[in-house]
């Protein structure tokens, strides 16, 4: 009997595997590149221990898959795959380790694979993907070290969560939920002296990084201060969590029990630690008014312990537990291509009788689902105003992308027709900026809304020379794309660089 369910078990991770591969191979089939993704693939031509706006991991990753020197999405998505995998294999492992049975692992399984904003966030090349392991890992550890007390699991625990900061920073809410927890319920664990050499492991792995910031005034306290200014303080945390609700798929929320009702769950009272962790992680996000994709790692480590306490409730009668399943997989297939596109954009536009607004566009969240077209058309735009150059001037020509992922576009697809280095005063990218003299000759690309006048600022001659129409973009500000021929510039490298100082997020 046991030997069956070993056999069950196993199968039911090999399938979520196969169908999580599978979901991400045929986006990719379907997608091109998010803008984002082009900063961070951009961050692996320049490796460093710290980067503007992010940490040093996902130049790393990056690095890795720049030695394919190739700008195949497939060859940039690898790692995400395989981070994917990792994920669903975790939930299915730590599920089985809380206890839970055949339903619990397939209810587990189907909410990471059936959640459009779980699929979105790992599927695009970006820190939040691996983010979402980093916290699973350090839960599992730290489940295992509150079932067993093997002190040397918590130099495992600061390894993961050190090496999980020097991808996102966010995981110090992770690590504050730990300590608050300690000083809650298990204050013992401060007397053993490897859980100090455990903070000098977390210390000394992230030093490097710290050292960066320090020489570098610390950009990341300037990017978080923007960012508040800009977009967090103004935000409804209840909106945040309406929209976590929908993006992870409804009928997870049953799942979130354990989050909300830790002290007072008797079955979880040995994993008492990571569970209370998990909720304090939550209220901390809560109170720092974080975005709804903020919420993912902490909701998607929730999952097991979700999926465990429903098998528990329904186990005398259980076809409340599969309706239950059967209707979290049928609402999360209908509502999946929002998250990542299983569908071709002309599909899913038709399928969901998506239609334009009063702008007459389409708008879409996820540039990626349509922007192979447009940087199909931007990089013949370019091309065109580079043979307009005499010989002397494309010699001497860069195009100046005002957004990061546009100097990004340039640099990852523009190779294969030759086209100009870009660089931008955008994000992280001020530090990539090369040298130049006012000899040069600049291509500048912008958004919609920076016209002929924002490059006046910055040359004597401008000339447009393209417009390209962005059908399904969901911000005014993307409704197009603009090309300009800019010549005779009135700053050097070194005196822009000092211009847009302040400008950089």
């Amino acid at each position: 009997m046991q030997q069956r369910k070993l056999n069950q078990v196993r199968l039911i991770i090999l399938i979520s595997l196969f169908l999580k591969l599978s979901i991400h191979i045929i986006a990719t089939c379907h997608s091109g590149y998010h803008g984002d993704e082009l900063l961070h693939i951009e961050a692996g031509r320049h490796l460093s221990f710290g980067y503007m706006d992010f940490p040093p991991f996902i130049g790393f990753v990056s690095w890795i898959q720049n030695l394919f020197e190739s700008d195949s999405i497939f060859i940039h998505h690898l790692f995400n795959y395989l981070n994917s995998l990792i994920i669903t294999l975790l939930i299915g492992l730590i599920t089985i380790k809380l206890g839970g049975g055949t339903v619990a692992l397939l209810i587990s399984q189907s909410a990471v694979i059936f959640s459009p904003g779980l699929a979105a966030s790992q599927y695009l090349f970006l820190p939040t993907a691996f983010e979402q392991m980093f916290w699973l890992l350090t839960i599992y550890v730290l489940i295992e070290f509150s079932r067993t007390r093997n002190y040397k699991l918590l130099l495992i625990i600061s390894t993961i969560a050190a090496i999980g900061f020097l991808n996102k920073y966010s995981i110090v809410f992770l690590l504050a939920g730990i300590c608050i927890s300690v000083l809650i319920i298990d204050r013992e664990i401060l007397s053993n002296k490897l859980s100090w050499v455990a903070v000098l492991i977390f210390l000394v792995i992230i030093l490097p990084n710290l050292v960066w910031q320090l020489l570098h005034q610390f950009p990341i306290f300037h990017h978080m201060s923007e960012l508040y200014k800009t977009q967090l303080d103004k935000q409804s945390i209840f909106t945040e969590l309406f929209t976590t609700v929908i993006s992870l798929n409804p009928l997870t929320f049953v799942l979130w029990i354990p989050l909300l009702a830790a002290p007072f769950l008797k079955r979880f009272k040995t994993v008492l630690l990571p569970l209370l962790t998990l909720s304090i992680s939550f209220l901390l996000l809560i109170l720092s008014k974080g975005k709804s994709y903020y919420f993912f790692p902490i909701l998607l480590s929730i999952i097991p312990f979700g999926a465990v306490y429903v098998e528990h409730k329904v186990q005398s009668i259980r076809w409340i537990g599969f309706s239950y399943l059967s209707l979290l997989i049928a609402v999360g297939i209908l509502i999946l291509p929002f998250g990542v596109p299983i569908l071709k954009i002309d599909d899913f536009t038709r399928i969901y009788n998506l239609k334009p607004n009063s702008d007459n566009k389409i708008p879409i969240v996820f540039e990626n689902y349509y922007s192979t077209k447009n940087w199909n058309r931007i990089l013949n735009s370019v091309k065109q105003t580079q043979n307009r150059l005499n010989i002397n001037e494309r010699k001497n020509c860069l195009v100046w992308g005002r957004h990061y992922s546009l100097a990004g576009g340039i640099n990852l697809l523009g190779s294969k027709l030759q086209l100009p280095h870009a660089f931008s005063f955008h994000s992280s990218f001020y530090s990539w900026v090369p040298d130049f003299n006012k000899e040069i000759t600049i291509i500048a690309i912008s958004e919609s809304n920076l016209e002929q006048e924002y490059w006046q600022q910055y040359f004597e001659s401008v000339e447009e020379i393209d417009v390209i129409d962005n059908h399904f973009a969901s911000d005014k500000n993307w409704y197009n794309y603009r090309v300009f021929l800019c010549k005779k510039i009135r700053y050097n490298s070194d005196e822009l660089k000092r211009i847009f100082k302040d400008q950089i997020f």
